[in-house]
């Protein structure tokens, strides 16, 4: 594989892959795995995109963003309310709540598996338009790719660092949604220079993908509770969220002090 298409390859490898698997599905983005990579996918491509804008500008990258929010929104629907119905059987069964099971039939009255033909039409057109748009990115040669990841891991971190800072002290939901993202653009970035580097990701990688986890884990929980509160607020329910809630929170702001803050 030439050095200076790593990151291309890659990218296409990863949307060739996600094509691969919708069309083998038997339901289409009713297909929750399915879904869920797709979302993942979409993350990927943002964070490849600050790297390869070097090569291709900030307006092109651009672009690609605005096409990659369209495939998110087309995927939202399903994969939300899965994961809330995953997560309010977990915690019923954790915390034995009787008034978990209306949540979770609501939820799943909710879920559809049925196929939707047009907007699976549209994200295998998306999945394509965006492997079209990857053969652009060809870097001069393997030191000048290297060099795009680690400046762009450099601002990702910076950004991650005021979005750490910020959230260590506001428990405001749209600030740690933007923690989220910001650390999820790092995790990412780290990813793929460690693939192009041909190494095994180390110890702050994994702990940087944990903190991106565990955001995760209470941007659903936020999530949940905005469920419940429309639902009728279950005292019951609350109680159980918030102190769910307080425990992954604490574990962020420990990974985020260690891993953005002190280093």
């Amino acid at each position: 594989m030439p050095a200076s298409l790593l990151l291309s390859n890659l990218c296409r490898q990863l949307l060739s892959d996600s094509l691969s698997a919708l069309e083998a599905s038997p339901d289409g983005l009713g297909d929750e795995t399915v879904v869920h990579d797709l979302r993942v996918l979409t993350k990927k491509l943002r964070a490849a995109w600050k790297i390869g804008a070097e090569v291709v500008g900030k307006e092109f990258e651009a672009e690609r963003g605005n096409v990659l929010r369209e495939l998110s929104a087309l995927l939202a629907g399903n994969r939300d309310l899965a994961v809330l119905v995953n997560l309010s059987r977990d915690l019923s069964g954790r915390h034995e709540e009787p008034a978990f099971h209306d949540v979770i039939a609501h939820l799943q009255s909710e879920f559809t598996q049925v196929k939707d033909r047009k907007a699976e039409t549209r994200v295998k057109a998306i999945i394509e338009s965006e492997m079209e748009a990857w053969k652009r990115v060809e870097f001069s040669d393997h030191a000048s790719e290297i060099r795009a990841h680690r400046a762009a891991i450099r601002k990702s971190r910076e950004a991650a660092k005021r979005a750490t800072a910020e959230a260590l002290h506001d428990d405001e939901a749209e600030l740690w949604h933007t923690w989220r993202k910001r650390v999820k653009r790092l995790r990412y970035q780290r990813d793929f220079l460690a693939e192009i580097q041909g190494r095994n990701p180390g110890i702050h990688d994994r702990r940087i993908s944990r903190l991106g986890s565990r955001l995760g884990d209470r941007n659903d929980l936020a999530n949940l509770t905005h469920l419940v509160e429309t639902l009728g607020n279950e005292p019951g329910l609350r109680k159980v969220i918030a102190r769910e809630e307080r425990q992954v929170m604490g574990n962020c702001r420990r990974l985020g002090r260690r891993n953005l803050i002190r280093r």
